[in-house]
């Protein structure tokens, strides 16, 4: 099931750079979480829910970088219904102009073959731990 789990996950990615949130809908679970690290203005972090989750993520991250992507993927099948990727964020920030390049990692959950849980962390030894694993 982990290689399935894998792919879920690499598909849903794949989806979010193109910015297919149709897609991207269809591979997440009706009561589906993200907790990102990169907080709101008013909360120590972000949580988004529901299966329209990574369209409201992807507007409030275009309004704080004036350009981002996601470089230098590397996925590790975790324990059970676990995967987690390390992504360096590249970006540009729309205020201040400053570029900033930062390696992230995220704990996806699987069930039913979508996307569940997901949080991200600024340790991607963090993100391993999540779904079982220590380096």
């Amino acid at each position: 099931m982990s290689e399935e789990n894998l792919r879920v996950v690499r598909g849903a990615i794949e989806a979010f750079d193109r910015k297919d949130f149709k897609a991207m809908a269809a591979a997440t679970h009706d009561d589906f979480e993200f907790v990102s690290v990169f907080r709101e203005v008013d909360r120590d972090e972000a949580t988004y829910r529901g299966r329209n989750a990574w369209e409201t993520y992807s507007a409030v991250m275009e309004e704080t970088w004036e350009e981002w992507r996601l470089e230098d993927r590397e996925y590790v099948e975790g324990e059970g219904d676990g995967v987690a990727v390390a992504v360096t964020l590249v970006g540009r920030g729309r205020h201040s102009g400053a570029v900033v390049e930062r390696r992230v990692g995220i704990a996806y959950r699987i069930r039913d073959g979508k996307l569940w849980r997901a949080r991200s962390y600024f340790d991607p030894d963090d993100a391993l731990e999540a779904v079982g694993l220590r380096e």
